[in-house]
């Protein structure tokens, strides 16, 4: 049976409000856990102590940290595990059982194989030193406009990690902007999936012009929708990762924007309840 209790949401749904709102926010939709950057809580003010003390005064878990690199570019890697280490130590301080790596956006249009075997292998060390020194398990995610987008990319690199050093934590909403079938690939991967960011999808993707700006964005969420308004089947979803007894993460993701058609907290809470009746029909 997968865990109703173990969901959680990110902060990025709340563009530009303080993260004591974000907390705050999602304890009251009625999530069980907060994720964020792995940057915010190494520098919270006042250190990682005073973090963890407004988490509990909304009775909430710290479940995981984001932590965006290059990871692609071998010159780099050592200050890539270096930097990640140095967030990593203060995410288990904070309590979080998880660390999201995912990679920056792309410098060039095409990556050789054996930079994805490369990027693998950085992932690989990483994953390690989080296991060995800190107990806390690692999570690869892919994003749209990063080395690691499409299904053929994804396929590339979860193949040659080792999983007992890094799983696969798929992002729903980006696998399905980037014209790949989220329930297949999550199916597909689903005995290395150890870390979810559930993010539903319009089913339109996002435009730009020659230089990169946004010119059309048709949800307000950068494509993005709650759970439940989107085109995403999750109960299928976690249909599968019920059948490999998933016991991770079910934490909620969706891109705030100042075009976005509802307040945060609202979007959060229509989250919630799709994200719970997805779970209570898997299990059924």
């Amino acid at each position: 049976m997968l865990d109703p209790n173990r969901t959680g949401h990110t902060g990025i749904t709340w563009p530009t409000e303080s993260i004591e709102e974000k907390i705050a926010d999602t304890a009251a939709a009625g999530f069980a856990s907060f994720e964020t950057f792995g940057h915010v809580v190494a520098q919270y003010p006042g250190g990682v102590s005073v973090f963890r003390e407004l988490l509990a005064r909304h009775h909430l878990a710290y479940s995981a940290s984001y932590c965006s690199r290059a990871y692609i570019d071998p010159a780099r890697a050592e200050d890539d595990i270096a930097q990640v280490m140095e967030w990593a130590r203060a995410s288990r301080d904070a309590g979080a059982d998880t660390i999201v790596v995912s990679c920056v956006r792309r410098e060039k249009t095409h990556y050789a194989a054996e930079e994805y075997l490369g990027l693998a292998r950085t992932l690989n060390a990483l994953g390690g030193r989080i296991r060995d020194e800190l107990g806390l398990q690692t999570s690869l995610h892919p994003h749209t406009g990063t080395p690691v987008e499409t299904p053929e990319e994804i396929a590339m690199v979860v193949e040659a990690l080792d999983p007992r050093a890094c799983g696969f934590g798929p992002d729903t909403g980006q696998i399905a902007q980037a014209g790949g079938d989220a329930v297949e690939i999550v199916s597909r991967y689903r005995q290395v999936v150890n870390h979810v960011h559930v993010k539903d999808y319009g089913g339109t993707a996002v435009t730009h012009d020659s230089d990169g700006k946004l010119l059309i964005d048709p949800t307000g969420y950068v494509g993005y929708e709650p759970i439940g308004l989107g085109m995403i089947d999750f109960t299928r979803m976690f249909r599968a990762l019920r059948e490999v007894g998933y016991k991770g993460w079910l934490n909620v993701e969706l891109d705030g924007t100042n075009r976005a058609p509802r307040p945060p907290r609202e979007a959060a809470i229509i989250s919630f309840q799709g994200l719970s009746r997805a779970i209570a029909e898997a299990n059924r």
